[in-house]
C-alpha cells in the first residue's frame, strides 16, 4: 500500500512540475514579446491580446479515470452544486468506491443538487457520505443543527463531514474559531452518537484544531502536492480529476488503508 501512494505522489509531483514547467515557458514567452514590442508596435497589439486569454485560461494538467483505476487503492470524490451535469449511467462505468455529497453550508444554505445526487449515488450502490461547509459567520452549533436537518446520515453511510477551510473572513482569534468547531462537533455526537470527520488542510489542523478535537475526530487532508505525514482516513490528492460522466473536474480522494478500512468510517 505504501509503495502505491509513493506512486500517487509521484504522478502528482510530475503534474505539478509540468504545471510549472508550463507557467516558465509562458513567462519566457512573455519576455520575448516584450522585447518585440520595444521594436515592433504592430506585434505588440497582437501580442497583448493572446497574452491577456493566456493569463484567463486554466493550463493546469488534470488526472483521468486511466490515472487511478490500475491503483491498488480505494478512491472516491465529493461534488456539489458545482459539478452541474452528471450522468449517473455513465457514472457506473467509472464508479468510485466511495463519494461525500454536500448537503450544507453556514445556516442559511441548502446545496440544491444534494437529494438528487444522494438518491442517485445510493442507487449505483456507492457508500456517501454528506458534508457541511463551515463559515465563520454564524456559531458552531446552529451550522451543526442547519446540517443535522438536511443531511440524510442513514445508517449505513459514510460518516459525516465537516469542511473546515481558511476564508477571508475568519476571525482573528483561533481560540474563537476552535471553540465554534467544537461545538460543531459536540452537537454532532449528542444527535449522531459519533463524530464527524474534519476536512482540511494540514496547516489549518495544526492552527486550529486542538488535542481534543484531533483525539474525537478523524482527519480528510487535502494536499496536492504529496502524502499527508501526518495522521489521516482520507487524502484529497487533487482537485483536476476529469470523468467522463462529469462535466467539470472532480476532486480525487484516496482512502489511508495503512490507518483504516472503508468500513471504519461508515456509520454505525
Amino acid at each position: 500500500m505504501k509503495g502505491q501512494l509513493i506512486l500517487i505522489s509521484s504522478i502528482l509531483l510530475s503534474l505539478y512540475f509540468a504545471a510549472h514547467a508550463q507557467k516558465t515557458q509562458i513567462k519566457s514567452q512573455r519576455t520575448v514579446i516584450t522585447a518585440q514590442s520595444q521594436t515592433n508596435a504592430p506585434v505588440k497589439a497582437i501580442k497583448r491580446g493572446h497574452k491577456h486569454k493566456v493569463r484567463k485560461k486554466d493550463n493546469r494538467p488534470y488526472l483521468t479515470i486511466n490515472d487511478v483505476r490500475n491503483i491498488d487503492s480505494l478512491w472516491g470524490i465529493d461534488i456539489s452544486h458545482h459539478q452541474t451535469e452528471i450522468d449517473w449511467n455513465a457514472l457506473e462505468a467509472e464508479k468510485p468506491h466511495f463519494m461525500f455529497i454536500k448537503a450544507t453550508q453556514g445556516i442559511d444554505i441548502e446545496d440544491h443538487k444534494y437529494s438528487t445526487y444522494y438518491a442517485e449515488a445510493k442507487k449505483l450502490g456507492i457508500p456517501v457520505g454528506s458534508y457541511h461547509f463551515f463559515t465563520y459567520k454564524y456559531d458552531g452549533k446552529q451550522q451543526a443543527e442547519k446540517f443535522l436537518s438536511v443531511a440524510q446520515n442513514q445508517s449505513g453511510d459514510l460518516l459525516p463531514v465537516l469542511d473546515a477551510e481558511r476564508t477571508r473572513h475568519m476571525p482573528r482569534n483561533k481560540y474563537k474559531i476552535t471553540s465554534e468547531l467544537t461545538a460543531f462537533i459536540e452537537t454532532v455526537y449528542e444527535k449522531l452518537g459519533h463524530y464527524p470527520i474534519i476536512y482540511c488542510t494540514y496547516a489549518y489542523s495544526q492552527l486550529y484544531l486542538n488535542e481534543e478535537i484531533l483525539k474525537k475526530c478523524k482527519l480528510w487532508i487535502a494536499d496536492y502536492k504529496s502524502k499527508p505525514k501526518c495522521n489521516y482516513v482520507v487524502w484529497q490528492a487533487t482537485d483536476r480529476l476529469k470523468l467522463a460522466a462529469i462535466k467539470e473536474h472532480v476532486d480525487l480522494n484516496f482512502l489511508n488503508r495503512d490507518s483504516c478500512s472503508l468500513q471504519e468510517i461508515f456509520k454505525p
